[in-house]
């Protein structure tokens, strides 16, 4: 009887340790870096236009009083060297944000450089992390130019990608590219 009862406590006390993982698991933080650059000498190539609202359903890097969601210093960034090169080359890097944030796939973070123009920034984007099986990032990026007469003229890259941790992925769309790094926090 006393063995039974052992038992019966060992296996309590194993699905609760299995739960308590489990939890942990599904509240990794991350810290995501992305670049964005374009290629100055490149022909414009217009895209959809990011509509007013762009960032209603996200948090805001800039604003967010969210605790879990932190901006991070330019002496954390993993990029920077990167960047620099990306300089070198003749490409001008419009955007280097680098933040921390939870694993949760219903949260987007907006990210923006720049001086808004009626709720458009030069450089904006919404950046996404799922999992399932495989961590993927969905992010859309806009570098907005304003013409002489007031209009917007948008440039757009738009990706979801399969990502591994650690490693700089590299997404291209004529005009512009970025560079995305995701690491636990």
């Amino acid at each position: 009887m006393t063995s039974l009862r052992s038992l019966q406590l060992l296996a309590i006390l194993a699905l609760s340790g299995w739960m308590g993982l489990a939890q942990a698991q599904s509240q990794n933080t991350y810290q995501v870096e992305v670049v964005i650059f374009s290629q100055p000498s490149a022909q414009l190539t217009p895209g959809t236009a990011p509509s007013y609202g762009w960032a209603d359903q996200a948090t805001d890097l800039t604003v967010t009083t969210r605790s879990d969601v932190r901006s991070l210093d330019s002496s954390r960034l993993e990029l920077s060297s990167d960047a620099g090169k990306l300089s070198a080359q003749g490409y001008k890097v419009v955007l280097h944000k680098a933040w921390t944030q939870p694993d949760d796939s219903s949260l987007a973070v907006a990210v923006h450089e720049g001086q808004e123009m009626g709720g458009i920034y030069p450089v904006q984007a919404l950046v996404s992390l799922g999992q399932e099986r495989l961590l993927e990032v969905d992010i859309t990026a806009w570098i907005n130019n304003q013409t002489q007469n007031g209009e917007i003229v948008s440039e757009r890259i738009k990706q979801i990608r399969r990502l591994r941790l650690d490693e700089t992925h590299y997404l291209d769309h004529q005009s512009m590219g970025m560079l995305v790094r995701i690491s636990r926090s």
